[in-house]
């Protein structure tokens, strides 16, 4: 990530630079909005069937939904653990050789409330050596570190641990997090769950979390600690999300799309709609993401422009990803930081907008098509404070070099790194 002065980039995903002085920016007004955010698990189900394949896949498909909501018998397809889920619940499951993880949310729901994750770390858990793993857990390890802060924790009568804690959303509320940490033979598992504010659907989870059962059976490749911090509860997630509205009352949703899948995600659509206190469409937005697609482990910027402003009645704002129409190609061929290399150096133009230009050039043995290039701006809170793209020539020859130029006129506060990204299609 650069700061905002000279850096080189092309080394990762979307341009990896070095760290120099910020330069200050002219400033935008920030007006936050959000009470709640949600992200609508049921638009990823399309990514997911298109991507399903065999060995370490990622794999994001409804549970049948009986018309009863009685439980049923959930088992990972590892064999590791199985766990007792009301039957109409959606599961999105990782499954590699040495990590088994499953996280569910009700039917409709934009939030999954239950996790469940486990690995073998191949030799026998003593009562000492358990002790440090919950510690090492808390501290070090956890998927969600860098957002979650523990409060309490209690051993508990059959030999797990329970944590409380808070964690932070990409929105920036507070969720609680319930957190059960327990061992079997050489097996260490994770049950992590949001508690719900609803008492019918918290009872439901409670019952739930009751059924938990490992496996000792099952094989499970052994695996280091630390692989428990890539568990994740979808193969897409938002993060670094801000909203912010300029001086002249333009109103700006932005953020990054991460890609935790296995697969790569392309023209991606980014959806926004507003919501009255009652829950009902007041308007909204859809764009794509920036670049042409994400790589696995990947990520790209969004930014969601309303002219008009917050409408007045809106309490809320859902973000959605994919969509009915949008059909993914995991084949498609995408060049990156692999057939591409580029600069990037910052400034200030005379209008006082940031403005980030440099060359970018082709290093592979082939010319590359529709070169794009894209830019994402964050504060001192590591927020998405501001994105843009351009595009930059139609065809790239091999050895040949382009120059491009992005002005930023729109910033959500003070700018201090960026990252350059540039793509191109076959």
């Amino acid at each position: 990530m650069a700061a905002l002065a000279r850096s080189t980039g092309g080394g990762a995903p979307f341009g990896q630079g070095a760290v120099s002085t910020p330069i200050p920016p002219k400033r935008a007004t920030i007006r936050p909005m959000i009470a709640s955010f949600f992200i609508r698990l049921a638009s990823l189900f399309v990514l997911v069937l298109l991507a399903a394949c065999s060995g370490g896949a990622v794999v994001f498909a409804p549970t049948p939904a009986p018309a009863d909501a009685s439980p049923a018998t959930y088992t990972h397809p590892s064999g590791v653990f199985s766990i007792n889920v009301p039957r109409q619940w959606p599961v999105y499951e990782q499954y590699t050789t040495n990590l088994a993880s499953a996280s569910f949310a009700p039917p409709d729901s934009s939030e999954t409330v239950l996790t469940v994750s486990v690995i073998d770390l191949g030799q026998e858990i003593d009562s000492q050596t358990f002790g440090q793993l919950i510690e090492q857990y808390q501290t070090q390890v956890r998927p969600d570190i860098e957002t979650y802060s523990e409060q309490n924790r209690e051993a508990l009568g059959d030999g797990s641990w329970r944590m409380t804690g808070l964690r932070l959303t990409p929105a920036g509320n507070t969720q609680q997090v319930n957190t059960f940490l327990q061992r079997d033979g050489s097996r260490f598992a994770v049950l992590d769950v949001v508690v719900p504010d609803d008492p019918a659907l918290a009872s439901q989870v409670e019952q739930t979390v009751n059924t938990l059962a490992i496996h000792s059976e099952s094989t499970l490749t052994p695996a280091d600690f630390s692989a428990l911090a890539f568990v994740k509860p979808a193969s897409l997630g938002f993060l670094h999300v801000a909203t912010w509205t300029t001086p002249e009352g333009v109103f700006f949703i932005t953020g990054e799309v991460a890609n935790y899948g296995a697969v790569p995600v392309n023209n991606l659509p980014v959806e926004a709609g507003f919501l009255t206190a009652d829950g009902l469409s007041a308007g909204g937005a859809v764009d794509t993401i920036m670049g042409y697609g994400i790589e696995p482990g990947g990520f790209a910027p969004f930014s969601l422009r309303f002219g008009s402003g917050q409408p007045s009645i809106a309490e809320d704002f859902m973000l959605r990803l994919g969509g009915d129409s949008w059909h993914n190609d995991p084949e498609a061929v995408i060049f990156g930081a692999n057939a591409l290399e580029w600069t990037d150096e910052s400034s200030f133009n005379s209008d006082g907008n940031l403005t980030i230009s440099g060359q970018i050039t082709n290093v592979i043995a082939a010319p590359v098509y529709n070169l794009r290039v894209f830019v994402t701006v964050f504060d001192d809170q590591q927020r998405v404070i501001g994105a843009a793209w351009s595009e930059v020539t139609p065809q790239l020859l091999a050895g040949e070099s382009a120059n491009y130029n992005l002005i930023l006129p729109e910033l959500g506060g003070d700018p201090v790194n960026y990252i350059v990204g540039a793509q191109a299609t076959d």
